[in-house]
């Protein structure tokens, strides 16, 4: 069910393999039809095709950052000095965030935030992927995400973990979650919390 998120993690570690890859990326995406719209004088064309979504993804500047509070707990994430991280406000119809934290003063710190949302009107089964935040803190897992190997199929646990609704708009997306948090295995002594999540692309960068 992870299909094209998949595709988008291994085409991140290849252009990383290859050196210059978020550079890379950014070039591409500056390629982006509603952009060489914007760049062309003449009037009355109408056979190019702007982003549906109406955001210029292209357009981001300085660092992607994200935060989550999760039971009253707020933790922020950032691609600044990252080695690896990933930010695409839309990839076949999908918004795709993983970044690394960091502490109050920006430095990196022990833990992540992955977070899949599903701009309005993509089919979860057409791109076979769902909505999902899974955030670490050290050696704590949090999980809104109830195709997560670890939550579906187990009685104790099934219904407890999901994205309750989630918004992107442009290089944003906003929502709130109800996470599932263990420090190894996931059962019924498991914590519960609810949250909340928000994440901007700057530059766009898939690696």
């Amino acid at each position: 069910m992870r299909r094209l998120f998949v595709l988008g993690a291994v085409m991140a570690l290849v252009m990383a393999a290859c050196g210059g890859g978020s550079e890379d990326g950014a070039d591409r995406e500056g390629d982006a039809p509603g952009q060489t719209q914007a760049t062309q004088p003449e009037s009355g064309n109408d056979d190019t095709n702007p982003d549906p979504s109406g955001s210029d993804d292209g357009e981001g500047e300085g660092p992607s950052t994200a935060t989550v509070t999760i039971g009253g707990e707020t933790y922020t994430f950032s691609s600044e000095g990252a080695v690896v991280a990933q930010c695409v406000p839309d990839l076949f119809g999908i918004m795709s965030v993983q970044l690394p934290l960091v502490d109050a003063n920006g430095q990196p710190g022990d833990g992540g935030i992955q977070i899949i949302a599903l701009h309005e009107g993509t089919d979860p089964a057409v791109v076979e992927q769902n909505n999902l935040v899974q955030v670490t803190i050290g050696d704590v897992d949090w999980v809104a995400d109830p195709e997560d190997v670890r939550i579906a199929g187990n009685p104790d646990l099934e219904g407890k973990s999901q994205v309750d609704s989630v918004q992107v708009n442009g290089n944003t997306v906003t929502g709130t979650a109800t996470f599932v948090g263990s420090q190894s295995l996931f059962g019924a002594d498991s914590d519960m919390a609810t949250g909340t999540f928000e994440a901007t692309c700057g530059e766009e960068r898939l690696s």
